[in-house]
């Protein structure tokens, strides 16, 4: 958002394309754009999703750190102003957002073996008759 850049693909779930304001600027983990910086345990966010596609948590996010073993992804829990409690945050390798869930979802895994598949462009297997 510094650089005037927010993504609006297929490997962005819900893009927000439109800036903010710079004057009031928000670092909201908004889809599209960078993830914000936080300092988690003495570790930035900006250094905990390096170069690899990682779930960030809110606190009350048990339910997300099952899903997040379930597909292989690296997560952590952060307690952070810019993320519900209950919500996620997949961060692409890039530090781009790929995806914001502001709460609690009824199936996690599902949802996010549904997420990925769009935003790595997985085909989807169609079932035979």
């Amino acid at each position: 958002m510094h650089l005037g850049q927010r993504y609006d693909s297929a490997a962005v779930v819900d893009p927000q394309p439109q800036l903010p304001s710079t004057v009031d600027l928000v670092l909201d983990g908004s889809p599209g754009s960078r993830v914000p910086h936080a300092w988690i345990d003495g570790v930035s966010t900006l250094d905990l999703v390096a170069s690899r596609w990682t779930l960030l948590v809110g606190v009350a996010g048990d339910r997300w750190l099952t899903a997040a073993a379930d597909v292989a992804l690296p997560v952590h829990r952060v307690a952070v102003p810019w993320l519900p409690d209950e919500g996620a945050l997949l961060v692409r390798p890039d530090g781009i957002v790929a995806m914001r869930a502001t709460a609690a979802v009824t199936d996690p895994t599902r949802f996010l073996t549904e997420v990925l598949d769009q935003v790595l462009a997985r085909p989807v297997p169609i079932p035979s008759t």
